[in-house]
């Protein structure tokens, strides 16, 4: 398993926000984006975009990378990093599904 962080907001930010990339024990790629709100708890809400292992074993080869490599060659391509605003997190998330489906395979999107 190897685990990138993408994206975290300032600590002193009412609202958090959080995305990371991650390579799971099936080998199956990960993003996860997560809001929390303490000013409006309404809005919170988890995206995860998760590619299969056959199409992250692809898209390792699209990028010349080993599986375990790839959240970081994704955070190399979008990452933001530590002390982000929640503005650059539709940004982030949007650039690492680009990334994604740029090599040419897809992915399932879930919120909850």
């Amino acid at each position: 398993m190897s685990f990138k962080n993408l994206l975290m907001t300032y600590n002193d930010c009412p609202t958090w926000v959080t995305i990371d990339a991650e390579i799971d024990i099936r080998k199956r790629l990960i993003i996860t984006y997560n809001l929390e709100s303490e000013e409006s708890p309404s809005r919170d809400f988890t995206r995860r975009a998760t590619v299969d292992s056959e199409d992250t074993l692809l898209m390792a080869k699209h990028y010349r990378v080993t599986i375990d490599e790839l959240p970081e060659v994704i955070n190399s391509g979008c990452g933001y990093g530590e002390s982000a605003s929640p503005s650059d997190a539709d940004g982030v998330f949007k650039g690492a599904l680009d990334m994604i489906l740029d090599a040419g395979v897809h992915y399932k999107l879930e919120e909850f």
